[in-house]
């Protein structure tokens, strides 16, 4: 048995667990539909760069009950807005529980090229094996495979 990996994500980290983009598109759909709904004659109600949800996506994401046809009403952005802040909390304790998440840029910046030094000599190394070999192969001394 292998040890696992050490910097391979915690199981209780997925990006599922990240992802607060669906969940926030949600929200502001339903928000947006109220607005919509009780300003009819304003188009889209003054919100500017306003997306549609796509295709196939869930309108409530929280699964929490929206206020009036097809919308949420102001006082319910809290509630509809706690599920969304506790993930995002639990994934940012996640995330500083990582290794390495105490390092700054420039010793990330070191510890790079120090590896891309090694890799420049493990390259050296391989080309020098590839070319005793293609001596090797030149000098007549080949395994017969009948």
């Amino acid at each position: 048995m292998s040890a696992p990996n050490p910097l391979a994500l915690p199981p209780t980290l997925s990006p599922d667990s990240l992802d607060t983009l669906t969940e926030l598109t949600g929200i502001l759909s339903r928000f947006r539909a109220a607005i919509q709904a009780s300003n009819p004659s304003s188009g889209t109600g003054g919100i500017t760069g306003a997306t549609p949800l796509p295709s196939g996506a869930t309108p409530n994401a929280l699964g929490a009950s929206p206020g009036g046809p097809g919308g949420a009403t102001l006082r319910e952005l809290s509630a509809q807005t706690d599920a969304l802040k506790h993930k995002i909390q639990r994934a940012r304790a996640q995330t500083k529980a990582l290794p390495d998440m105490d390092r700054d840029i420039e010793e990330q910046e070191a510890e790079i090229k120090e590896l891309e030094a090694k890799i420049g000599l493990q390259r050296q190394v391989l080309e020098g094996l590839r070319e005793r070999g293609m001596k090797f192969g030149t000098e007549g001394e080949k395994m017969d495979t009948d």
